[in-house]
């Protein structure tokens, strides 16, 4: 018989949604509005959710985790590493995920030069998954590259951690505009992504991922770039 989960089967763990859109709030995000979905469901389980744009902050082009001069990834990179479940949200431009997402992912290399208290990368521990909306196609390639990154980085993905929703060939109608939100196939992998990043982040709360062998220390501490 199946597990029920309770009400606060998620209580102690936080969500972090990065919703790569290009546009800046409050304009109505599709992107948005598929995360909220995913992070709702969460939320229903006791975990603690945020969803916020890097558009609305005056980030830098880099490598680095700082930057700066008025760079504002940091005040991004510091909720990152206070969640357990990243939720990577991105909108479909030319076939590829948004340039905003591909920063924030350039910007994350910075982690690479940090450990955490064991000696691991700092997102180690931490569960990742992805939300994707546009027109035409696009949808798998932006998901599963994000998600190849959010690994390299030290994320854990777990089953069908991916949601999307693409419009017909052509120009035309929205996430929301065409109903997206009643669509089964979204509908359906979007519980699946939210339930599987929920079950993941339990265990790995209960039982992270051990040190031994995947330390910097262990290996001369060199700092890696991917790019």
């Amino acid at each position: 018989m199946a597990e029920e989960l309770s009400a606060d089967a998620g209580k102690g763990l936080k969500a972090l949604g990065i919703n790569c859109t290009l546009k800046r709030s409050p304009a109505t995000s599709n992107t948005e509005a598929l995360m909220t979905r995913v992070l709702g469901i969460l939320s229903e389980h006791g975990v603690e959710t945020e969803i916020l744009r890097p558009v609305d902050y005056a980030i830098k082009f880099g490598v680095t985790s700082d930057e700066g001069d008025g760079d504002e990834w940091p005040q991004i990179l510091e909720k990152v590493k206070e969640a357990d479940i990243l939720l990577m949200g991105m909108s479909i431009w030319f076939g590829v995920r948004s340039s905003v997402c591909q920063m924030v992912i350039e910007r994350l290399d910075g982690t690479y030069n940090e450990t955490n208290d064991v000696g691991q990368y700092p997102l180690y521990n931490k569960v990742a998954g992805v939300v994707v909306t546009g027109n035409e196609d696009g949808a798998h390639a932006s998901a599963e590259t994000t998600l190849f990154n959010m690994t390299h980085l030290g994320c854990v993905v777990p089953p069908n951690a991916d949601t999307y929703w693409v419009g017909e060939a052509g120009p035309g109608p929205s996430y929301l505009e065409a109903d997206g939100e009643d669509h089964p196939y979204t509908r359906r992998t979007s519980s699946w992504c939210a339930h599987n990043l929920l079950h993941m982040a339990r265990i790995l709360r209960e039982h992270p991922i051990p040190p031994i062998g995947n330390t910097l220390e262990e290996h001369g501490g060199d700092s890696v770039h991917v790019g």
